[in-house]
């Protein structure tokens, strides 16, 4: 899977992963880390979420990583975020609007040596079939403080029954992938209350939530 593929899918509206209000899951369990204003949050494949402005309301400073280019646009002009700086660096064109930053490019050259207080991943992990994951995982694991948290919501359901993405990441998987640099606790396993019509017709479908802390 490269990066043609998510192209092509913004292009093509195929884009069931967003949703146009906040995640019920982040308002949830996000608010048991206690965020500080000024502490920062990282959030890896966040295309237009609506999530980056709650984050951005806890008085977090904000930073997002999007291959399309378009969805990054769109994120600051339909939610009013104007006008927002535009910049080269490296491999990415930077985004910024006060204290909400979306790097454009392909996240498997993002090299930002930043440490981050917090990471959420509700799309990402499952965006990406099993070959990347390892690889993304490291970059996560790279990325955050000692004593950081990370939310990371996934699904679990018979991969035979629908190809990803959304794939199937399982406990077993979480546990090789993270077990090693995190603690990792399971807050929730149950169906989603709503998804794109696509998942919703999985019937073994189930969504997890974890909450990881990085151990010092």
């Amino acid at each position: 899977m490269d990066a043609q593929f998510w192209i092509d899918a913004w292009n093509e509206g195929k884009t069931g992963f967003h949703q146009e209000h906040y995640n019920n899951k982040l308002i949830e369990y996000f608010s048991q880390f206690r965020p500080l204003p000024g502490q920062k949050v990282f959030v890896p494949l966040c295309g237009k979420t609506k999530d980056l402005l709650w984050l951005h309301e806890q008085g977090l400073l904000v930073h997002g990583v999007e291959l399309y280019e378009k969805a990054v646009e769109e994120f600051f002009l339909d939610n009013q975020l104007m006008p927002f700086e535009k910049s080269q660096e490296s491999h990415f064109t930077r985004y910024s609007y006060q204290n909400i930053t979306i790097s454009c490019g392909d996240f498997f050259k993002f090299e930002d040596k930043s440490t981050y207080d917090f990471i959420y991943d509700r799309a990402s992990l499952v965006a990406l079939p099993r070959d990347m994951r390892k690889t993304y995982s490291k970059m996560i694991t790279e990325c955050l403080k000692p004593g950081g948290k990370y939310l990371l919501i996934v699904y679990e359901y018979d991969q035979s029954k629908m190809d990803g993405p959304p794939f199937c990441v399982d406990e077993n998987e979480i546990n090789q992938l993270y077990q090693k640099e995190f603690t990792i606790k399971l807050m929730e396993s149950k169906g989603p209350e709503r998804e794109s019509s696509r998942l919703s017709e999985v019937g073994s479908l189930k969504q997890k939530v974890y909450i990881l802390e990085k151990k010092s």
